[in-house]
């Protein structure tokens, strides 16, 4: 259910073994998606594994290859990406109108039926046998059943499906980000900017460059839901003030013009409150709600996640249905533990003084300051942050003195 990343990727892993899978999808291809656009390393490497990363480089996205993070203090740390196992050391920008039609091509090309332009409307056990029925509406009002074995739910944060069966308020949006695409975005091209801002926290705003040569930069900011009611505003007016003189994005957005409508997506960041399986049905990506909450990633979990889910449903086809409770066992056993060391890196940085000494601290060692990204781009668990050696080299007596004593800003 839904052809995004996390729908095509158990798509195309069912369809490569053989698996007879039907596709549901209520937008018709290409769509528009509202997303930040980055595709952190974890989901190039989910990318190279189904044979699209070469898509991407002839289509003309380049790899970006530093990340850069300006802290409540103005100023600034930039580093390279740290290749990890499989993990490449670059990144994209890719908007997900042209992502996410390529996957929906990969998958029909490995023999899945993607049906566009129908909505999920619910499930009904089939009085013949264990088959579920999903219940599909077409833009005419006319109906029609879809008979299977197990239902995949990717239909995302706000997926009215999902809703039918999860329990009440595991969806409900705890984050809201809003992105406008801007031309005339000055000196962002070769990395992927996050700023926290003191106003912004704790949330954060973002500018990540166009993908390919001329396109625009992808420009937002995401504060909790709580936050934004506490201050009594909207998203549009931290939005609005993020692209003020005011801003220590100021300098990168002088001269940038929006050349598309900001516009908003909800996100559910809290992990504990994802159901990942109802009986048949599992959920993935942001229907699991499998986003980063540190950096607010979501699509290499979205693609990792249908992987997981695919591997489990093949699992229960050879051994029978019971088996299909190992899916949230193996969900867990892949993210738990990092997601809920990232929750609390997130609640430490949102102390202005904390990001801002941790900025400084990183910008004078370049070891570190690409360790830090690692965190960021999720390709290093947040927990290597409770080695001790690493505190006894951040906390050295030098290191500490050259810290507190205030220099022109660095890494800008």
């Amino acid at each position: 259910m839904g052809a995004g990343p996390a729908g095509c990727a158990a798509a195309y892993y069912l369809a490569r073994r053989g698996v007879d899978v039907v596709v549901l999808e209520r937008a018709t291809f290409p769509r528009s998606k509202v997303c930040g656009d980055g595709v952190a390393p974890r989901a190039v490497r989910a990318l190279h594994d189904m044979g699209l990363e070469q898509e991407l480089e002839q289509a003309g996205y380049r790899r970006i290859r530093a990340f850069r993070v300006v802290g409540s203090w103005g100023e600034a740390v930039k580093a390279g990406i740290r290749r990890r196992n499989c993990t490449p050391d670059y990144a994209y920008v890719v908007p997900r109108s042209h992502l996410d039609d390529m996957l929906v091509a990969a998958v029909r090309r490995r023999g899945a039926r993607v049906i566009e332009g129908v909505r999920a409307q619910g499930t009904l056990t089939q009085t013949c046998g264990s088959r579920l029925g999903v219940t599909a509406l077409k833009a005419d009002g006319s109906t029609f059943v879809v008979k299977a074995r197990v239902v995949v739910a990717a239909d995302g944060s706000r997926g009215s499906f999902s809703r039918s069966f999860l329990p009440r308020g595991a969806l409900t949006p705890n984050v809201i980000a809003l992105r406008a695409y801007m031309a005339g975005v000055e000196e962002v091209d070769d990395a992927l900017h996050f700023f926290l801002d003191k106003p912004l926290l704790p949330g954060y705003g973002w500018i990540f460059p166009g993908g390919r040569h001329g396109a625009p930069a992808n420009v937002g900011v995401g504060m909790p839901v709580p936050a934004l009611r506490r201050r009594k505003m909207g998203l549009r007016d931290v939005f609005s003030w993020f692209l003020g003189p005011e801003s220590v994005a100021a300098a990168h957005l002088a001269r940038a013009r929006i050349i598309d409508p900001p516009q908003a997506f909800p996100l559910q960041l809290r992990y504990v409150r994802g159901r990942r399986r109802v009986g048949p049905i599992l959920t993935v990506g942001d229907a699991a709600n499998l986003i980063n909450p540190l950096s607010g990633e979501g699509i290499a979990y979205a693609l990792e996640s249908g992987r997981i889910a695919a591997d489990a449903i093949m699992h229960a086809f050879v051994s029978g249905p019971d088996v299909l409770s190992s899916y949230e066992r193996r969900i867990d056993k892949a993210f738990a533990v990092d997601y809920l060391e990232g929750y609390a890196l997130r609640r430490i940085l949102s102390i202005p003084w904390v990001n801002g000494g941790v900025v400084r601290l990183l910008s004078r060692d370049e070891r570190l300051a690409m360790g830090a990204m690692g965190i960021l781009t999720n390709t290093i668990p947040p927990g290597r942050l409770l080695q001790p050696s690493l505190w006894t080299a951040m906390l050295s007596p030098s290191r500490l003195r050259a810290t507190l004593h205030r220099v022109r800003p660095a890494g800008g």
